[in-house]
């Protein structure tokens, strides 16, 4: 018996295999664009703003860029030393507690440890591994921030010359999802960056009423894990906590029950009021669109996939509607627009 294959299926095969190799070689610098889109997105409405004040785009756009990195150098070198000698306190506060818990487990168990587990050398790997994950974050976002000027400058060329990809019947529905897309993205930015520094500034002062060691990091904690859903209040509390323990009992329980509160009145009050109806998403839908994005692409993959999936109804309304049955997008609707119980 005699099996013919065609050689366009075989080159068919090879392409796809080759498309597959491609896509996991250079993931990570497909999540650097999408960061670069999203950043522009966000940040094109300045540069909009400086365009009707007689800026041309071309200045306009670095312009805005070298200031946003200006702020954050700025940032980095007035309060580095500050930072440095909080961090060290933080760690010499997380290295006594797993001391503690170490001098707690039985001998017999203990001997089953690795030797390198003790809590010296596991805090300087952790060093290590924070050292080299700050320097790649920091080369990550200059690159970011590069393509982010590129995307101001030249996005709206390079769209048009995407869309002209798709057919001519179908760039109409094309643009009404890259619209609505790009309103999603725009309600993402604005409401994490506005909600993140509502948190730092509350963790902050709580820290100095409170007496708190290292109000300065614990705030800055607690900005960057706000942009982590769900699971952001969680990685402010234990630091918080910890340093809280050192001044005393009441004080710690008072900083657990402060982040309880403030999550609790960021879930159901400001996070509405910031992202409105652009970003309507369930708890559940939060959860599964962070483990996926997660899994796939790590914190920034768990970080960017929620606004995709913020486009699931406007994908559905423009381009499954004609091949669902008109009461499921009816449906879909109406249980959006329903209050989660």
């Amino acid at each position: 018996m005699t099996i013919d294959v065609p050689w366009r299926s075989i080159l068919r095969i090879l392409t796809v295999v080759v498309l597959v190799w491609l896509w996991l070689r250079l993931w990570d610098w497909v999540l650097l664009l999408v960061i670069s889109i999203f950043l522009a997105v966000g940040l094109d409405p300045v540069v909009t703003w400086l365009e009707a004040h007689r800026i041309r785009r071309t200045y306009a756009a670095p312009l805005v860029i070298v200031i946003l990195a200006a702020l954050l150098v700025a940032f980095g070198y007035f309060a580095g030393a500050e930072l440095l000698a909080q961090a060290r306190l933080l760690g010499g506060r997380i290295s006594d507690v797993q001391r503690n818990a170490t001098d707690m487990i039985p001998p017999f168990i203990r001997e089953l440890l690795p030797d390198g587990s003790s809590g010296g050398s596991i805090m300087a790997d952790y060093g290590v591994r924070l050292g080299q994950s700050i320097a790649s974050g920091v080369l990550s976002l200059g690159i970011a921030l590069i393509l982010t000027i590129y995307f101001l400058l030249d996005g709206r060329r390079t769209y048009e010359w995407l869309v002209a990809f798709a057919p001519r019947d179908k760039r109409d529905r094309v643009r009404r999802t890259a619209i609505e897309g790009r309103d999603a993205v725009k309600a993402y930015v604005r409401g994490n960056a506005a909600t993140s520094a509502l948190a730092a500034v509350c963790a902050y002062l709580f820290c100095v009423i409170a007496g708190v060691p290292a109000p300065l990091l614990l705030g800055l904690l607690t900005g960057v894990f706000d942009f982590v859903p769900v699971i952001g209040v969680f990685l402010t509390l234990f630091p918080m906590i910890l340093l809280a323990l050192t001044v005393s009992m009441w004080t710690a329980i008072a900083t657990a029950a402060f982040n309880a509160a403030y999550n609790a009145v960021e879930t159901y009050y400001i996070t509405p009021k910031v992202y409105g109806s652009q970003l309507r998403l369930s708890s559940l839908t939060v959860i599964l669109a962070f483990a996926i994005g997660a899994e796939l692409g790590g914190v920034i993959g768990a970080l960017v996939a929620l606004p995709i999936a913020a486009m699931y109804p406007t994908i559905e309304s423009i381009w499954l509607a004609d091949r669902l049955a008109p009461e499921v997008t009816a449906d879909h609707r109406r249980i959006e627009h329903t209050k989660e119980h």
